[in-house]
């Protein structure tokens, strides 16, 4: 089953944003063809009070992306979206040495948001995200992305 979901504007949502609505409401097997969440794990505030997942995906088409889902955290100025080496990003440290991918500039501080991740990016090096200051070198948050049990979702 394939959902058509058009917002006020007129602009389609995703296939596979479709997909994972559906899958949340019932509407579609677990064996159709859909998105593989291969990390997960929930934010925690460092700097400044912040709720909600991060999620990496792996597409139909191989691509992987970074979910963020119902994340609230403070504006701030020059926020930007880190994956750090290690386990805990929360450690500044792998950050001021370097030893991260930028996935570019937070698109928003409050709902959902998608990043794509580079097709040569080790998720085995790369084990958590930031949520990082960068006119200030502050980590506003940071959350695990310990391995799933290859759902899909």
């Amino acid at each position: 089953m394939l959902l058509v979901a058009v917002t006020a504007l007129g602009v389609s949502t995703p296939v596979w944003a479709r997909q994972d609505m559906a899958m949340k409401h019932g509407e579609m097997s677990q064996h159709e063809e859909g998105p593989t969440r291969l990390r997960s794990g929930l934010f925690k505030g460092l700097a400044h009070e912040t709720s909600g997942s991060a999620s990496v995906y792996q597409l139909p088409d191989g691509r992987r992306v970074l979910r963020l889902e119902e994340l609230h955290t403070s504006n701030g100025p020059d926020l930007h979206v880190y994956l750090v080496e290690g386990d805990d990003a929360s450690d500044d440290a792998a950050i001021k040495a370097g030893r991260f991918v930028s996935l570019g500039a937070l698109k928003g501080n409050i709902g959902n948001q998608n990043y794509e991740l580079p097709a040569d990016l080790d998720l085995d090096r790369y084990r958590s995200v930031s949520i990082w200051c960068k006119r200030f070198g502050v980590n506003f948050a940071a959350a695990p992305l310990p391995a799933s049990s290859g759902e899909a979702s």
